[in-house]
């Protein structure tokens, strides 16, 4: 795959430079808005969870008062990128049939531009983000754990784009596949800890607390979660835990047992588009 891209170079710079256009194309603010969508959700989760609906996590210090609102923002773009790759790359082999049945077409290039769109803008919100700090006092600019970045995009592309790959050459035999995969999405979305925290959690849940570990992508939005937050401590309150809910400590760790996940999806995904390659012709 890296001898593919490397020789395709220019189809694949080309390709994503298009496909991020055409989002923008005849907008009146054209490539500013990657930057001002991710501050208005910003602005949303800041101003009607925190503050309207008075949403918040108790006992911080007054520098951390947004921290529910920031919580949620960093975990919602971490997921959105997924969500998004997984939405738009599963009938990717499909919608492109007149480029599949062109022999001399290098096929695993379509799932990896969706991929690399959603990272792309996945790369716009963490800027706007970071301008967010540096020119309000709404959280501390993170500091040296951004350089954790790198790796952490690197992960989460291998990730998807094994997850797209899959699930991109299962849509060509079962037209079911993009269907079942939005509701399965929303389900994960709901079940990984991007609109609450486990240290606030309340009652019987706390008993199955355990189980995200399990949940590669808790362990992605924990990543960046430390890398965009840094350290956000929650005081022990009555019926809940506490503890650290978000620690730049523990990104090593979470991106350990991510790149485990990551590389079991890559090769997964990647053996089983290959070894389906050969009939995508007749199917699409």
């Amino acid at each position: 795959l890296p001898r593919l891209v490397a020789r395709n170079a220019d189809l694949v710079t080309t390709t994503l430079k298009r496909d991020l256009a055409t989002r923008f194309q005849g907008t009146l603010l054209g490539w500013a808005w990657p930057f001002l969508q991710p501050l208005f959700l910003f602005a949303v989760y800041y101003f009607i969870f925190t503050e309207f609906l008075q949403i918040k996590m108790e006992g911080l210090p007054e520098s951390q008062k947004a921290g529910m609102g920031v919580y949620m923002f960093t975990g919602m773009i971490a997921w959105a990128a997924l969500g998004e790759s997984l939405a738009r790359g599963t009938g990717v082999i499909v919608d492109n049939g007149n480029l599949i049945k062109k022999l001399a077409f290098p096929s695993e290039l379509l799932p990896l531009n969706v991929v690399l769109a959603s990272l792309s803008i996945l790369l716009f919100a963490t800027a706007a983000f970071v301008l967010a700090t540096l020119v309000t006092p709404i959280w501390s600019v993170p500091g040296a754990q951004l350089l954790w970045l790198p790796v952490i995009l690197l992960l989460q592309g291998l990730f998807t784009y094994g997850l797209v790959l899959g699930l991109s050459t299962l849509q060509v035999f079962l037209r079911d596949t993009q269907q079942i995969v939005g509701m399965v999405t929303t389900v994960w979305m709901f079940a990984t800890p991007i609109f609450w925290a486990p240290e606030v959690m309340r009652g019987p849940i706390r008993e199955h607390m355990d189980l995200l570990a399990l949940n590669p992508v808790y362990h992605l939005v924990g990543a960046w979660r430390g890398v965009l937050m840094g350290d956000l401590v929650i005081p022990t309150i009555e019926g809940a835990a506490g503890g650290a809910a978000v620690s730049v400590a523990a990104i090593p760790g979470h991106l350990l047992v991510f790149g485990a996940w990551a590389a079991g999806a890559y090769l997964l995904g990647y053996t089983f588009f290959v070894m389906a390659q050969r009939r995508f012709a007749d199917e699409v």
